[in-house]
């Protein structure tokens, strides 16, 4: 099954069509959470090398004393140390696993409220054959921005054309898993981006203004 899975990804990846997703789908939820584990794996395994290579910028003694004595500064204690192997490894897994998880399920209710009828099983697995390659395309060139930071731009460049090739597979998974039109799968992907937006704001947010607070009681 796993090397089934590895001709899957060539496959959608080179050819991406609604056909070739349908071609290699099957309606196997274990397997998918098991493909998306073993990259999350290599790619936790690839950024703790790059943790070690360049470790993560140490706290500056100013911002340190601001935030002694507060629930920061063992966070930035913490941060500020570079992460074990070990450690980089389960936490990368158990973090992508439930990222896949939770962007899977999020992807099928909304599909399913516009009325698709693929099983949640074939929708997961369709989404691992490429999100498992572009995890660990994302964790390389991680490890080459750490290893030649002066490559960054480039590889930023690479990263952005991931991102939006990712986008276009979610697309195409997205009909092919749940049996929707062209349409439906575009609305679909519109919930999903605003709500991710929506997200993100709000914990930017709430971390600014617990900083904020902290910072005015410092003071």
């Amino acid at each position: 099954m796993f090397q089934q899975m590895i001709n899957g990804s060539i496959a959608v990846l080179t050819r991406p069509s609604v056909a070739t997703f349908e071609e290699h789908e099957r309606n196997n939820l274990g397997w998918a959470v098991i493909y998306a584990g073993i990259g999350a794996v290599i790619a936790a395994l690839l950024g703790a090398i790059g943790a070690a290579i360049a470790p993560p910028t140490t706290v500056d003694p100013a911002t340190q004393q601001q935030l002694e004595g507060t629930p920061f500064e063992s966070i930035l204690t913490t941060a500020s140390q570079p992460p074990s192997i070990a450690g980089a490894t389960v936490s990368g897994l158990i973090g992508a696993l439930l990222g896949f998880l939770l962007y899977a399920g999020l992807v099928f209710l909304i599909a399913r409220a516009f009325g698709g009828t693929g099983a949640f099983g074939e929708l997961a697995y369709d989404i691992s054959l490429f999100y498992t390659p572009l995890a660990i395309l994302n964790a390389v060139i991680a490890l080459l921005v750490s290893a030649v930071p002066v490559i960054a731009c480039l590889t930023w460049i690479v990263s952005l054309g991931a991102g939006i090739y990712n986008l276009f597979l979610t697309y195409l998974g997205i009909r092919a898993g749940m049996n929707v039109p062209q349409d439906k799968a575009i609305l679909t992907m519109v919930i999903i981006f605003v709500a991710s937006l929506i997200l993100v704001c709000g914990l930017f947010a709430v971390i600014f203004a617990l900083v904020a607070a902290v910072a005015g009681t410092s003071q």
